[in-house]
Parts: C-alpha cells; sequence; structure tokens
C-alpha cells in the first residue's frame, strides 16, 4: 500500500466517514494490507505512548527522563496489542453478523473495524500528555459513529437491525479494548516498579530480605 494513499485514506475517513466508506467499500485488500494500514495509521498513538510513558512520566517520577526505554518497550506493546485487539474484535463482529441478518465477511469486517478506529489511533498522538488521553478516548467516540454508518454498507445490515448490532458491538469492543489496556497497564506497571525497586534495591535485596531466607 502506498502511504500516502493511505494517510489521505484516513483523512477523509475522518472528515467525510459516510461518503469515504462507500468509496472503499468494493476495494480490494488483503489482510496484510489492512495490517499495513492499522500500522500506519497507529504510528501517532505509538509516538504519544513512547513520549507520554517513556519521558513525561519518567519527569513526574524525578527520573529525568531515565525511563525512555521503558517508555519504548511500553508503547511497541501498547501499539501491537492495540492491533492485536481490533482484529479480534472485527472477528467476533463478524462471527455475530448472522444474528443481525448481516452478511457474513471477515474481510469486510475487518475494513470497517480499521477504519472505524482510525480517528482513536490518530489521536492517539495526545497520550503525549497521559492527562490529556482524554481526547484520544473522544476519538473512539467518533470512531464508534463511524462503525455505526458502516454497517449497512460493510455488513449489509439491515435498518432494523442496525441498532441492535451496533450496540452488541459497542460493548464487544469496550470489553475487548478493557483486556487489551489492562494488561498494557499490567506490564507498564510491573516495568515501572521493577526499575523502581532495581533503582533503590540494585542487588534484589529488600528490607525485609533477611526474613525471606
Amino acid at each position: 500500500m502506498d502511504i500516502s494513499k493511505i494517510i489521505n485514506q484516513a483523512i477523509n475517513i475522518m472528515l467525510k466517514p459516510k461518503e469515504t466508506l462507500k468509496k472503499l467499500k468494493n476495494e480490494k485488500v488483503t489482510r496484510n494490507d489492512m495490517i499495513i494500514y492499522l500500522g500506519i495509521v497507529g504510528i501517532p498513538t505509538f509516538i504519544g505512548l513512547l513520549i507520554g510513558y517513556g519521558f513525561v512520566s519518567g519527569l513526574n517520577w524525578n527520573t529525568g527522563g531515565s525511563l525512555i526505554g521503558w517508555g519504548f518497550v511500553i508503547a511497541i506493546i501498547g501499539y501491537i496489542f492495540s492491533i492485536i485487539g481490533l482484529f479480534v474484535f472485527a472477528y467476533i463482529l463478524n462471527a455475530l453478523s448472522e444474528n443481525f441478518k448481516s452478511k457474513k465477511n471477515l474481510m469486510q469486517s475487518a475494513k470497517l473495524v480499521a477504519y472505524s478506529a482510525t480517528p482513536w489511533l490518530v489521536l492517539g498522538i495526545f497520550y503525549v500528555f497521559p492527562a490529556a488521553g482524554v481526547i484520544s478516548f473522544l476519538g473512539g467516540i467518533y470512531g464508534l459513529y463511524i462503525l455505526y454508518l458502516g454497517l449497512p454498507i460493510y455488513m449489509e445490515t439491515p435498518k432494523e437491525q442496525q441498532v441492535p448490532y451496533f450496540v452488541v458491538g459497542f460493548i464487544i469492543f469496550i470489553i475487548v479494548m478493557a483486556i487489551v489496556w489492562w494488561i498494557i497497564g499490567w506490564i507498564w506497571g510491573s516495568l515501572l516498579w521493577s526499575y523502581i525497586w532495581g533503582s533503590y534495591y540494585p542487588y534484589g535485596y529488600t528490607p525485609w530480605s533477611p526474613w525471606m531466607r
């Protein structure tokens, strides 16, 4: 895929969602194409996590930015797990399609989820300041609106099934991404405390070590 084409698609999806979704429906893409699309669109989220958790949070902990290495790790983990979570969601959304009289098509489901996630991933740049991460959350809300618009286009959902399909999809999305971010948060917390304890007790000894022998 052409990078400039992907960037233009992402911009059009955010500015003209319904029109762009219709235009992209019949575009032939492969699973690798969608991975590349999400990988490129997700770069702002990667940068936001890298700076926000590796440098800004490092300063908050008075480490002078020395957590940048851990920030790189958490950025990579967040970047990869977010994309994995979106594919899991696409798989589940497609699996449920026939329950809502919709057309079962995994690739179309993957396209819809990828395009719906675009605002969330792009606005992930605001993780640069962890407190401003709510802006990325608002991007996710807008993405859910795009998902709602795309159900009748990509999954050929009848009008009377559009709302219930969307509601179920919304709940599943929240559950899947909550699990993803719980995993990311748990890994980040583990790395952070390992760093802090390692700084205070570089040889593995803690105040209670004698009692543990």
